[in-house]
């Protein structure tokens, strides 16, 4: 039994397990601003359907989630890469709304199934993009830590240290996305 309290104390002090848990309250975060905003444009003054409400909820909380995983989860600085994580982060994003979207529809179209009042309604359909926001989140940290923030991903400085390297040697300045995957020799520096 003492073997795996310590394992689990080990891993509790791990930077994966910290990077974890920052992840969750960026998404806690990025959630209370979705949810507020969907809140105010959907149950209070309904400005729009249930689903367009959702995309503009979804788009607001998206460009803090962005910023917080990238500077404060993964401890990224400097600027950032448009195709190498911009573009991957909307396009799940979108992805997320996608299926966020589709799921508000849904549960606003069929919630007079289940009951007539408006209360019912704004639960069902706040429980509809909270749960498919829920059931995602495992995927995108795991595509965060793996291909875009987490460690051993290229950063633009490691990006432009190819490109200095290669130039250095006589071949061309442009960096091949091969060249990018490719460990830098400190030897070859020298």
């Amino acid at each position: 039994m003492s073997a795996l309290s310590a394992r689990v104390r080990a891993y509790r002090q791990s930077p994966h397990f910290n990077r974890i848990l920052k992840f969750g309250m960026v998404s806690v975060i990025s959630t209370i601003v979705a949810q507020s905003i969907l809140f105010v444009m959907f149950d209070r003054y309904s400005l729009a359907s249930a689903m367009a409400c959702n995309v503009v909820a979804t788009a607001v909380a998206t460009v803090p989630a962005y910023w917080l995983n990238r500077t404060w989860t993964w401890g990224k600085r400097g600027k950032s890469s448009f195709w190498r994580e911009v573009m991957p982060f909307w396009i799940l994003a979108f992805i997320g709304l996608v299926l966020s979207t589709v799921a508000v529809g849904v549960a606003a179209h069929n919630v007079d199934l289940i009951s007539h009042k408006k209360l019912v309604k704004d639960l069902v359909v706040h429980f509809a993009n909270f749960t498919t926001y829920g059931l995602i989140w495992v995927a995108r940290y795991a595509i965060f830590n793996k291909f875009m923030f987490g460690p051993g991903t290229p950063h633009k400085d490691a990006i432009d240290t190819v490109a200095v390297e290669k130039s250095a040697h006589g071949e061309p300045a442009v960096a091949t996305p091969e060249a990018l995957l490719e460990p830098v020799n400190s030897t070859e520096l020298a």
